[in-house]
């Protein structure tokens, strides 16, 4: 019977397999913005690795200490921001690439050492939310980006039509 841990598990290493597929984007398309107001694949990326360091460093590290989640302010958009000029800071693709399945593999470690039932406890320090239900929206906002860049992706390899 596959737990919810053992899922979101699943779709956090779909998403490293996924992640390698992006080495063959060109480099143009790498940095390239979605549209005028938006990041690009290379800011997501970031994106990615920058909540996940959030997670592992202010959510799971307590969970894993019975402690509960800090009360620290969450400056979204600033961590948003930050991400953005790290990928934009000279760093390789390959580079980001695999810093994110780096980081990627550590936060999935982590989960790996909580136990199934803990998956459906209150998270300690945020009211009325599960481990579960904590972890689900932020896979879905993971894949959220994923489709985000699949379809920017897809519309690149649409035909000339002269």
């Amino acid at each position: 019977m596959q737990t919810v841990k053992t899922n979101i598990i699943f779709v956090k290493k779909s998403l490293i397999e996924w992640s390698l597929t992006l080495k063959e984007v060109s480099d143009e398309l790498w940095l390239k913005p979605f549209d005028d107001s938006t990041w690009g694949i290379a800011d997501v990326v970031s994106h990615f690795i920058s909540w996940d360091h959030f997670i592992i460093n202010n959510r799971l590290n307590y969970l894993l200490r019975g402690e509960p989640f800090p009360k620290i302010p969450v400056q979204i958009e600033e961590v948003n921001k930050k991400a953005s000029i790290y990928a934009r800071s000279g760093i390789t693709k390959e580079d980001l690439i695999n810093e994110f399945i780096s980081v990627r593999f550590d936060l999935i470690a982590l989960l790996s050492e909580l136990p199934d039932e803990r998956f459906e406890e209150p998270c300690q320090g945020l009211e009325n939310v599960t481990l579960s239900e904590y972890l689900k929206g932020i896979l879905d906002h993971d894949l959220k980006h994923k489709q985000q860049i699949d379809q920017y992706l897809d519309a690149q390899k649409a035909p000339i039509i002269i």
